[in-house]
C-alpha cells in the first residue's frame, strides 16, 4: 500500500511536469495543445492520469499483449493515447485536436512516466 501511494505521489509530480512541458513544447510546434485551467485543475488532471496509469494501464497491456508484440511495442503508444483521452474526458480542461499532437503528447508523458519504474 505504501509503495502504491509513493508511486501515485511521484506520478502526480511527473505528470504535472509532463503536461506543463507538453503545453509549452506542443503549443510551440503544433499550436494545438490547450490547457485551460488553473494549477489546481492541473494537479487534478495529473492525479487522474496517474490513477489511470497505475490501475488501468497494466490491465490494458495484458489484454493487448499480442498486439504489442506484433507491432513491436508501437501499440503501447495507442494505449497511452487512449489513457490520455480518458483523462481528458474526466477533466475537460485539456483540449487536443490533431492526431499528431495526441501522439506527441503521449510520447512525452510516457517518457516522464517511465521514471516511475525506477522508484521502489
Amino acid at each position: 500500500m505504501m509503495r502504491f501511494l509513493k508511486r501515485l505521489f511521484f506520478g502526480v509530480i511527473f505528470n504535472v511536469a509532463a503536461i506543463f512541458l507538453c503545453q509549452r513544447l506542443l503549443n510551440y510546434l503544433f499550436n494545438d495543445f490547450y490547457f485551460n485551467g488553473a494549477l489546481e485543475q492541473l494537479v487534478i488532471l495529473a492525479l487522474i492520469l496517474s490513477l489511470l496509469n497505475l490501475l488501468i494501464k497494466p490491465i490494458l497491456r495484458i489484454l493487448f499483449l499480442p498486439l504489442i508484440w506484433i507491432t513491436l511495442g508501437l501499440f503501447a503508444l495507442i494505449i497511452n493515447i487512449v489513457l490520455l483521452k480518458a483523462a481528458t474526458i474526466f477533466m475537460p480542461v485539456l483540449v487536443i485536436q490533431y492526431p499528431m499532437t495526441w501522439l506527441a503528447a503521449s510520447i512525452i508523458i510516457s517518457i516522464f512516466n517511465s521514471f516511475l519504474h525506477r522508484i521502489k
